[in-house]
């Protein structure tokens, strides 16, 4: 988001520094146009003071992952190979090609469906 914001205050002053003079002082005067350079300064400076932030986990009240890293049920890895080319998963109770697709007739050779 910070790189959006750094954008779009480049953008605004390229489209400043591309008007003529003339139309920029019967506009905005010269300290419309301070002000402009001001509020732009500041988004460039709170994008960058965002940028060195570290950045927060966010936890949902009730939530709590399901196994700490490295504990996972010995359940999901299981998988086994009847053939060459196909890998069947007992947890999904299914198999699977080497491209990924669903394979029927050993899903139904080995889980009887």
């Amino acid at each position: 988001m910070t790189i959006k914001m750094f954008a779009v205050a480049a953008a605004a002053a390229l489209l400043l520094a591309g008007l003529p003079q003339v139309v920029q002082a019967k506009s905005i005067g010269p300290t419309g146009a301070a002000i402009v350079g001001g509020v732009a300064g500041l988004a460039i400076g709170a994008a960058i003071a965002d940028a060195n932030r570290p950045k927060k986990k966010i936890y949902y009240e009730g939530y709590a992952p399901p196994y700490r890293p490295g504990n996972y049920d010995p359940y999901f890895n299981q998988a086994f190979s009847p053939a060459t080319g196909i890998v069947c998963y007992p947890a999904q109770r299914l198999c699977y090609n080497n491209g990924g697709s669903v394979s029927g007739n050993w899903t139904r050779k080995v889980y009887g469906y």
